[in-house]
């Protein structure tokens, strides 16, 4: 099925339904990627699973309406009407970096919505807040106002910038192209890239609760990924009371796509009961 559009009361929703299995894998790209950068792994694991592809308001095509102000309990909010309107119950829940700080709240406070989570380059809530502060250069971006305009102003640069740097050092050219053509032509016609309010949004946020996180949890990291060089998915390990981590080498920010294949081995293996 070719991505639609869900009209919601706040945003207007791009969302991809594949698949007819059993059970409902949910994959939420990572902003600035798009469900096109996820089309190869969502064919393989449309074979097992009915597979979700949604991307938040804010990005990709996604955007936010009638005033909505961006924030991470918005974000939840949107994704329980997405999973609503689609019947989607008990699923696996894969998100990555800010966005797996939404799907963790989602999970928290909708058990019944969500069975298990995998959560790609993110480690706490306080050390992805340092994280930001690192990536913002004399802190523009997290200035109200000021922050939306610059990112408004640069977003096509800080997309070439992300992608160069989230990819693993001595990545060939054809392949960087890969991953930023389909944004840069997202952002020349108009999409959203609310990354400022998305760094202000997290600096508001209330702290999650890891120990009310009861889902099987597993944690993806790519050691390449020279963006999270002082991030460490270790201190979200210890904090969760049920998660494993699978380490990748030479694997940049995106371990779900660079190593689409042992993603999808490690993951049926790990929800149980898939068909390879």
């Amino acid at each position: 099925m070719e991505p639609f559009f869900m009209e919601l009361p706040r945003a207007r929703v791009r969302v991809q339904v594949t698949g007819d299995g059993a059970r409902t894998l949910v994959i939420i790209p990572d902003p600035p990627n798009l469900i096109e950068h996820h089309r190869e792994v969502i064919e393989q694991l449309a074979r097992g699973f009915r597979v979700i592809c949604f991307e938040l308001p804010g990005f990709g095509r996604s955007e936010l309406r009638n005033g909505a102000r961006f924030s991470l309990e918005l974000q939840v909010e949107i994704m329980t009407e997405v999973l609503e309107r689609l019947s989607a119950r008990q699923v696996v829940l894969e998100m990555s970096c800010l966005g797996a700080l939404a799907g963790m709240r989602l999970a928290r406070l909708r058990p019944d919505l969500v069975e298990r989570l995998v959560l790609a380059q993110v480690s706490t809530q306080e050390q992805m807040r340092t994280w930001a502060r690192g990536t913002d250069i004399c802190g523009l971006i997290h200035t109200p106002r000021v922050g939306q305009a610059l990112v408004s102003l640069c977003r096509r640069f800080i997309a070439r910038h992300w992608y160069t740097a989230a990819l693993p050092e001595g990545t060939d050219a054809r392949t960087r192209q890969r991953y930023l053509q389909p944004t840069l032509q997202s952002l020349r016609e108009g999409g959203p890239f609310e990354l400022a309010s998305a760094y202000q949004a997290l600096r508001r946020s209330e702290t999650l609760e890891y120990g009310a996180i009861q889902q099987p949890t597993l944690l993806l990291w790519g050691r390449a990924d020279r963006t999270h060089e002082d991030t460490s998915p270790r201190a979200l390990l210890h904090a969760l009371p049920h998660a494993e981590l699978m380490e990748f080498e030479g694997c940049g920010h995106f371990p779900t796509l660079e190593k689409a294949g042992a993603y999808v081995e490690r993951l049926r293996t790990w929800a149980g009961g898939l068909p390879g």
